[in-house]
């Protein structure tokens, strides 16, 4: 297959590094090395270390896309070969030019009669960008490296640069490299992370976000106690009253301890004087007292243990299938874990030049002696038990250090999964932890369906005499969400009518699913329930073959495969073919099955046999596959499973794909149906807003310019231009046959350019160099203004499968929800509402993210294709309504005047503006002020109503309601507002039909009555949306004559609500008394609160009006009614809150009730 030029080229790049880095160490004269080319060298080393693991994944790219694979093996050979040898002669340079200058030292102290020892480098501390970490940071470089007036500004710059990570390493990376600019650098990174407002802030957080102790241990405690010092110290020298705090603390630590030891804490406050205040100097005693403590007994207990393990006597034959190891040592090392077994170094085994030298079948006979990790090469643990990531090659649980093609004996996972006697090195049988009854012969394991295995499992007691049989398995390459290729174990089995594959590979490959509700059944109808579908593509390793797969994701799908170990010396495999798993021998993880859907494709014509009692060979277009059974004279002796692996997939009839918009409806509907609770900002919310703080400018005329915040590198997405391009020449042949609409989008796209929004682009290099977005038309005959809109679908994936939203952050939202604005706009005496003019488009994109925002467009199907950029926020990409609402807040975050501010913050819902208030001339002045405000950013407000005539002019006004929450009147049961009458509405567009689910789930999705006003209708509904869900009918079956009936009842009566009016204000002017009644009822079916308003002025005038209420059906789950009146009361505490918050009135009384039937 063709190979990556793209990664070629970045290959070329790393040779001719390392040839360079070769060159510069043949040019240094070691004898003469000045201070400066000594730290030169260092820093070129530290990089240099760091390219290979780069170099590495490009290689492997090649090697995975590549036809010829010798020829890319010898490649690498070349390139480690130059690689290691310069890296190992310059650390020798270095350690030289240290002991030279070591010598040196000493020979100059004899003079004064001191004795002088080496003390250990104090190594640059590195900082990314956390401000948890900045303060340790700030201190340790200005103390090593900024005082210090022996180090020119160039070598300063030069550590500056070395130590910054991450984002911090961003901040300084488009300053010039020159000694002039080490202080403007220095300069702009304090300014940027010498924040004290935010490191203080930051430090209370940790202080609150200590990790509770689970597990009453040494080291917790320890940690804990570290964590207090640590951002104590901090804030302490912030300047922050730390010594006044101890009340605090101490109430907040003691939550984060175990029981057992806030028990003894409880208890040491009763032994203190009577009058003895309680300090936190003395909890923080207690707690390091209690650490020495429970260490003293953890090695008490230890020793124990260890005299225990070392008098145990194993048998020189295991003979039970269970396997036995010794756990007493956990440590499994004579070495310090800071040495390196090798040589002895202050390094790690994976960085000594020594061992890198080596061949990586030498390396695989030295880990055993060495007793290390084979997977992280760290001693203190063992492979099946360590948490790093496998080998890069085969995602194997061993170091890429250490792979071979091919194992002639146990592969690695299992020589080191059991830890060895003091008196012998040969490692322990690893059994498969199966009790099986040896005097039955075989036994059917029962627990296949409690792993989610759908394999059924059959121990066989004596296996002296058994053979086995080989199943199908191959290595295929599965493509990643990036675009990145996976090397994956498949098994291929015809008995399956579907493709599987484990939840691990699907995390690792990060494929969008789609979520599903149903059973995989297998042997003996075991059966395991599935949530997700995802699309796989898998390509072959040894042909063209490719495909794309609809896998089902499991947690598992079988175990080890195979079952034992298989001696590949007396197999009689010809060398001139290429096997599908070169690997079939050893047991290992299967990642995917391969189903009757596919394996047909795959088989090929040709077999071999390899003789008597050995397997067969099968051609596919995945290699030759090694199947059948086997004598056992090829096999190793071990506990041996019968494998079926047959799978049936089942949908339920209620478990069919939602449609896409009555879903999303169903879920806007049960939203507003629920109080939401003020929520934290997710740790990607907390970013984007950080991403907005430094990178939003205003420009010289006041517009904001805000940069896209991007959660993933552009650089995985792939081509657009052809979908983009495809999907314009369908729009034009659809508009051809509608010339109205056409023209309309035509007015709408040239008024986009018109504006400055969007301008054309050359036309050279157009596919490669920009992202295209496609882009359609929304008509919307009931708008006032622009009757069809244009929305760009940024969704839309690229080549690579990645859209542009997906690598977008969403971010949080900043704005009150649509609740509590409403709440609030039923107070005012006098009202105002209006909207800002195409708000998105009035805030710049920064010019360096506007190549993401490219479209393809032409005014006539004549003319040629034209690119356009567009210039500012675009409507249809993930981050917008962010970007754009964000903006808004900020400008009421920067207005001087508070009132003003408040409004902008508080008010406005999306780019809807509900305000007002109970003086006409506040409001007056009000109404200019906030307009000015966003005139200054190009922000204009319009289509402006009012109660009061004296507020908007003629030209203000809009003919039509105003239609609160974005809905069409003519397609949605929404709440309105008519500005003449001053009342609240509810009106309803066009005639409901149809009975089916569908018909009806359409129509309930559709209300919209955030404050609770038609509970009493909506209630109804939500009654019979349960006993739809229970009687399970696929979408587009009729409904039930009885549930039928009752949806016809209510269809007749939705048409009343036209004529229903409320009043808006529910106080009466100037109250000097406010009062919140809220009651709650409860029934078998159903429970809810609603809350009441009582004003009273000075002249004691009375009103009560309803101001918003709340309703629930009741479980499924048979409750009792005392039950259920106690959840109609949290309804209504909850709603309390709600309210209160919202208002931010300061309130006279409060009354609860609960409402009894009259007798």
């Amino acid at each position: 297959m063709p190979e990556d030029k793209e990664q070629i080229r970045k290959r070329a790049s790393y040779k001719g590094q390392i040839t360079a880095f070769s060159n510069y160490l043949n040019s240094l004269k070691v004898s003469s090395l000045a201070a400066t080319e000594v730290n030169e060298l260092q820093l070129r080393i530290s990089r240099i270390e760091s390219m290979y693991e780069r170099y590495d994944e490009v290689q492997l790219s090649i090697e995975c896309n590549t036809d010829n694979i010798d020829a890319q093996i010898s490649e690498r050979t070349d390139f480690e070969s130059l690689y290691f040898k310069s890296l190992s002669l310059a650390k020798r340079i270095l350690a030289d030019c240290i002991k030279s200058d070591d010598v040196s030292s000493d020979g100059g102290s004899h003079s004064g009669n001191h004795k002088f020892v080496k003390l250990p480098t104090i190594q640059l501390p590195k900082f990314n960008g956390s401000y948890d970490n900045w303060l340790e940071f700030h201190d340790t470089f200005m103390s090593l490296i900024h005082s210090n007036d022996e180090i020119d500004d160039i070598n300063k710059f030069h550590y500056l640069r070395a130590s910054l990570e991450g984002p911090a390493a961003v901040v300084i990376q488009s300053i010039e490299f020159s000694a002039a600019n080490y202080t403007v650098a220095w300069t702009i990174l304090c300014d940027r992370y010498d924040n004290k407002r935010l490191l203080i802030q930051n430090h209370v957080t940790a202080l609150f976000n200590i990790a509770p102790i689970n597990k009453e241990l040494s080291v917790n405690l320890k940690r804990l106690i570290d964590q207090i010092n640590k951002n104590l110290r901090a804030l302490e020298s912030l300047g922050e009253p730390t010594k006044q705090w101890d009340t605090l603390l101490i109430h907040i630590i003691t939550q984060k301890l175990d029981a057992k030891t806030y028990r003894e804490w409880e208890e040491s406050k009763g032994r203190l004087e009577k009058d003895t205040p309680i300090t936190f100097d003395i909890f923080l005693m207690f707690l390091k007292n209690r650490a020495d403590l429970i260490e003293t007994l953890e090695m008490s207990n230890s020793g124990a243990t260890n005299r225990l393990n070392s008098s145990i006597k194993y048998a020189p034959k295991v003979k039970a299938m269970v396997s036995v190891r010794d756990t007493g040592n956990k440590n499994g090392s004579a070495f310090s874990a800071k040495l390196c077994p090798k040589c002895k170094g202050d390094h790690k085994l994976s960085s000594c030049p020594q061992f890198l030298g080596l061949s990586n079948d030498v390396r695989l006979q030295l880990l055993p002696e060495y007793k290390v990790c084979f997977n992280c090469l760290n001693s203190g643990h063992y492979a099946n038990h360590c948490k790093k990531p496998g080998c890069k090659i085969c995602h194997r649980k061993h170091n890429t250090l250490v792979h071979v093609a091919d194992y002639q004996s146990k592969p690695i996972t299992d020589i080191n999964t059991s830890n060895t006697s003091s008196g012998n090195n040969k490692p322990v049988m690893q059994g498969h932890f199966e009790q099986t009854n040896s005097s039955t012969g075989s036994q059917l394991s029962s627990n296949s369906n409690a792993h989610l295995s759908l394999s059924a499992k059959v121990g066989t007691a004596s296996c002296s005499e058994q053979g086995d049989v080989l199943l199908s398995t191959a290595l295929i390459k599965v493509i990643g969400k990036n675009g990145c290729p996976y090397i994956a174990r498949a098994i291929l089995d015809s008995g399956s009518n579907a493709c599987l594959i484990t939840e691990e590979l699907y995390q690792r490959l990060g494929l969008p699913a789609q979520n599903v509700n149903q059973s995989v059944v297998g042997i003996n109808n075991a059966s395991a329930h599935i949530k997700k579908i995802c699309k796989v593509s898998i390509k072959s390793l040894n042909d063209n073959f490719s495909s794309n797969l609809h896998c089902f994701v499991l947690p598992s799908i079988t175990q080890n495969v195979p079952t034992r170990y298989v001696n590949l010396s007396n197999l009689k495999i010809p060398s001139n073919i290429s096997l599908a798993d070169p690997n079939f021998h050893s047991p290992a993880p299967v990642d995917m099955l391969i189903g009757a859907d596919v394996f047909w494709d795959l088989i090929g014509t040709q077999r071999l046999k390899l003789g008597d009692g050995q397997p067969i060979l099968c051609e596919t277009s995945l290699g030759w596959l090694v199947s059948g059974p086997i004598d056992y004279r090829y096999v190793k002796k071990g506990v041996n499973f019968i494998k079926c692996n047959f799978t049936r997939i089942f949908q339920d009839e209620a478990s069919k794909d939602l449609d896409e918009d009555i879903q999303k409806q169903l879920v806007r509907f049960w939203h507003l149906e629920e109080v939401s609770p003020a929520s934290l900002y997710s740790n990607e919310e907390k970013l984007c807003e950080e991403h907005f703080l430094k990178n939003t400018t205003r420009l010289a005329n006041g517009r904001f310019c805000v940069r896209i915040p991007l959660k993933h590198n552009p650089d995985v997405l792939g081509d657009s231009w052809p979908r983009a391009k495809k999907c314009l020449l369908s729009l034009e042949r659809r508009l051809a046959g509608q010339s109205q609409v056409y023209e309309m989008y035509k007015e709408f796209m040239s008024e986009y350019e018109s504006l400055g929004h969007m301008e054309k682009c050359e036309n050279d290099n157009l596919p490669r160099k920009m992202h295209f977005i496609p882009h359609h038309g929304v008509l919307r005959e009931s708008s006032t203004t622009t009757k069809l809109r244009v929305v760009f679908n940024a969704s839309s994936p690229t080549s690579s499968g990645v859209s542009l939203n997906d690598i977008q952050m969403v971010g949080p939202v900043v704005q009150d929800d649509l609740l509590s604005i409403l709440l609030r706009f039923r107070l005012h005496k006098y009202v105002l509402t209006a909207d800002v003019e195409k708000m998105y488009r009035q805030i710049v994109i920064h010019p360096d993210d506007r190549y993401l925002q490219q479209i393809v467009w032409r005014d006539n199907p004549s003319e040629q294709l034209q690119a356009y950029q567009l210039n500012t926020v675009t409507y249809g990409t993930s981050s917008a309504p962010f970007l754009a609402t964000r903006c808004l807040q900020q400008l009421g975050l920067e207005c001087t005047d508070d009132k003003v501010a408040q409004v902008i913050i508080h008010d406005f819902y999306v780019d809807d503006l509900l305000t007002g208030g109970d003086d006409i001339n506040e409001v007056t002045d009000l109404r200019r002020k906030v307009t000015s405000t966003l005139a200054s950013a190009h922000m204009v407000l319009r289509k402006w109503k009012s109660n009061e005539s004296q507020l908007v002019s003629e030209n203000d006004i809009s003919p039509l309601d105003l239609n609160i929450g974005g809905f069409e009147p003519t397609k949605t049961l929404g709440l309105g507002w008519q500005s003449h009458t001053d009342q609240l509405c509810f009106p309803i567009g066009g005639l409901f039909s149809g009975r089916t689910k569908r018909d009806m789930l359409s129509v309930i999705s559709q209300i919209f009555d955030p404050l609770g006003l038609l509970s009493p209708c909506v209630i109804k509904m939500k009654m019979l949306l349960q006993q739809l869900w229970l009687l399970k009918l696929s979408w587009d079956e009729q409904l039930t004559p009885e549930i039928s009936k009752m949806w016809a009842e209510i269809i007749v009566d939705l048409p009343k609500l036209n004529t229903l009016r409320i009043p808006r204000r529910v106080i009466c002017d100037s109250p000097s008394l406010l009062e919140f009644h809220i009651f709650s009822d409860a029934s078998e079916r159903a429970y809810g609160a609603c809350l009441y308003v009582r004003s009273v002025n000075d002249q004691g005038e009375v009103l009560i009006q309803l101001l918003t209420a709340k309703s629930r059906v009741a479980p499924l789950k048979p409750i009792t009614i005392p039950r259920l009146e106690l959840c109609g009361a949290l309804v209504g505490a909850r709603l309390y809150q709600k309210v209160v918050a919202s208002l931010r009135q300061r309130l006279s009384a409060l009354s609860f009730g609960q409402i009894r039937p009259s007798c």
